[in-house]
């Protein structure tokens, strides 16, 4: 009798182990079926992609300057301000070989004067077909656009010496931008 209970706990714990071994393997399956989907969606994404249009640089501008139009208002309200300047640069900064918008903006007193109230740069990602935000630089110093050159957009740092006038700060500090999240700095 003792030799069968040892048998049927044998064969009790092989079946447990099989058990286990298939329902591991229930999961690997499961988990490459659905890596396929995801692979097929992505196929499925570019195919729709490539049908697209490619957008050109112009077109890029053009539909930076309408998101930073629609967003205008908010930046606006939260200087109570007015926009002096805007100005849209070109260049690849985000290393993908696709030429990216920088639209620079300077806001002034909403009521009338020439204080500069704030200046920035929405920086604006091209993907070929569309162009998203992906990070703003809109720093408590002055600075004034120079480049985009070798993925690295490039201002100068703008302070007054003593004897400067309003119109003229003398000290120029060159400056390179880095993007890090939703930030440039």
């Amino acid at each position: 009798m003792n030799l069968n209970i040892r048998f049927a706990l044998l064969v009790l714990a092989s079946l447990a182990a099989g058990g286990c071994n298939s329902s591991t393997k229930e999961k690997e399956l499961e988990l490459k079926e659905k890596e396929l989907l995801l692979k097929e969606k992505e196929l499925s994404l570019k195919e729709k992609q490539a049908d697209r249009p490619k957008i050109t640089t112009n077109d890029a501008v053009r539909l930076a300057e309408k998101q930073f139009r629609k967003y205008l208002p908010k930046i606006l309200a939260s200087h109570d301000a007015a926009l002096d300047i805007q100005q849209s640069y070109t260049g690849d900064f985000t290393g993908d070989g696709i030429e990216d918008v920088a639209l620079y903006f300077c806001l002034v007193p909403k009521d009338g004067g020439n204080a500069i109230v704030a200046q920035g740069l929405t920086l604006y990602q091209n993907s070929g077909f569309d162009v998203k935000v992906i990070a703003g630089y809109e720093p408590d110093t002055m600075f004034q656009f120079d480049k985009i050159t070798g993925g690295q957009i490039h201002v100068e740092l703008l302070e007054y010496a003593e004897n400067d006038g309003h119109c003229c700060p003398s000290i120029r500090t060159p400056h390179i931008l880095t993007i890090s999240g939703s930030n440039a700095f």
